[in-house]
């Protein structure tokens, strides 16, 4: 069977959550012996088509242009469907991550093949939550943009035979933005995690000294895009308050984003020079050692979290993980441990949750149940082969 995702982006290009679970489906698919095939943006110093471990990486540079403008619609299409004229005339399924390259992919090969899609974030209230934190300009536009938006993600559902959702929250919006007829039909198959990976590490102060990070000193550790809806400046303002009353950690930041140097500003602004650490981009065969060299990981999100990907990583690498109660966080933090969600996603509950872990208060699960619980829930085999059943008609590992 040929099968065509169609993704917001190549792992190996941009690693994002979405990515991550397009490339895992991918990679399966490609295990058991199907033609498989991955469209995206990707850059134009890369190859337009390459093979890749048996998956076929397929990349298209669209014009750059505003997301808001109408003409980024008929800018993705025209170049993907050029791409997949070249490379792949014909296949058996599509199934789409994200609206743009799905939406690209059907019109190309229209009613002929069966159509998918994975809802990881209603595109209409995340575009909004990026555009209210943008300029002047994109803010008017955007009720223009949100539409078409909307309307693309829309048309994906329509045409898709099965519909599938990472968390019910992400149902529940679905719902909201698109009629409670379409999110009845759609599936709940949650995330997943290779529970083989993300183990708990017995030498946390070795994993440290790889890493190079500060030794016999409480360790919490984020890892997020740096944009306003994640709560980082939420948390350094709580991080502040917690140096002032004589309480000694450091705070490793890992990821970037359009925020890094506001952020960075920030961190200059309240003295916390000594206390919090920017990392960057943290390389995927890097992020098992990360967290289980830490302490605690912190989700601080302040709004729409879909799924937490990332939580379930530190939770299988046997870390406790410290969440604001925003989105899908609490379908996965209370199965493990509900008093490690804040009240809420302000900062001085922020500060309340964390104080209670630095000072001893909050509850500790062992290492190895926080991971045994995740590989019951949440393992790679199982939730894969629930997706792979239920998108392009085949079970069985």
């Amino acid at each position: 069977m040929r099968v065509l995702i169609a993704a917001i982006g190549h792992f190996n290009d941009a690693p994002t959550g979405s990515s991550r679970i397009a490339f895992d489906e991918a990679a399966e698919l490609a295990r058991r012996a199907e033609d498989v095939w991955v469209l995206a943006p990707g850059p134009s110093s890369l190859p337009e088509h390459e093979v890749k471990d048996g998956i076929h990486l397929l990349r298209y540079v669209p014009r750059a242009v505003s997301s808001w403008n109408p003409s980024r619609r008929s800018g993705h299409q025209k170049v993907a469907r050029a791409v997949l004229a070249r490379h792949l005339p014909k296949v058996d399924v599509v199934h789409g991550h994200v609206p743009l390259s799905c939406l690209a992919a059907l019109e190309f090969y229209g009613k002929s093949v069966r159509s998918c899609y994975t809802v990881h974030s209603p595109a209409r209230m995340e575009m909004a939550i990026t555009w209210k934190n943008s300029g002047l300009l994109k803010r008017m536009a955007a009720p223009v943009g949100l539409a078409m938006i909307n309307y693309m993600e829309a048309e994906c559902l329509r045409r898709s035979s099965v519909v599938t959702a990472l968390s019910q929250y992400t149902i529940d919006c679905i719902g909201k933005v698109h009629g409670k007829e379409v999110a009845r039909k759609m599936r709940l198959i949650p995330g997943w995690v290779d529970t083989s990976r993300f183990v708990p590490l017995d030498d946390r102060q070795g994993a440290r000294a790889q890493l190079r990070w500060p030794a016999n000193i409480p360790i919490l550790f984020t890892l997020r895009r740096l944009v306003p809806r994640m709560g980082l400046g939420r948390l350094l303002s709580a991080i502040y308050d917690l140096i002032g009353e004589g309480l000694k950690f450091h705070l490793m930041i890992g990821g970037n984003g359009p925020q890094r140097s506001s952020l960075e500003e920030q961190v200059r602004t309240l003295g916390l020079g000594n206390s919090v650490t920017f990392l960057g981009r943290v390389e995927d065969r890097v992020l098992p050692l990360a967290y289980g060299a830490c302490d605690a990981f912190i989700l601080p999100t302040a709004e729409l979290e879909c799924f937490g990907l990332i939580a379930l990583e530190a939770l299988s690498a046997g870390r406790p993980v410290l969440a604001t109660p925003v989105g899908a966080i609490p379908e996965i933090i209370c199965k493990f441990e509900p008093s490690w969600l804040a009240r809420s996603a302000d900062e001085e509950d922020i500060a309340v949750l964390l104080r209670r872990y630095l000072t001893g208060k909050l509850p500790e699960h062992a290492s190895a149940q926080l991971h045994d619980k995740v590989h019951c829930d949440y393992s790679r085999d199982r939730a894969l082969g629930q997706l792979i059943q239920a998108t392009v008609g085949k079970s069985g590992l």
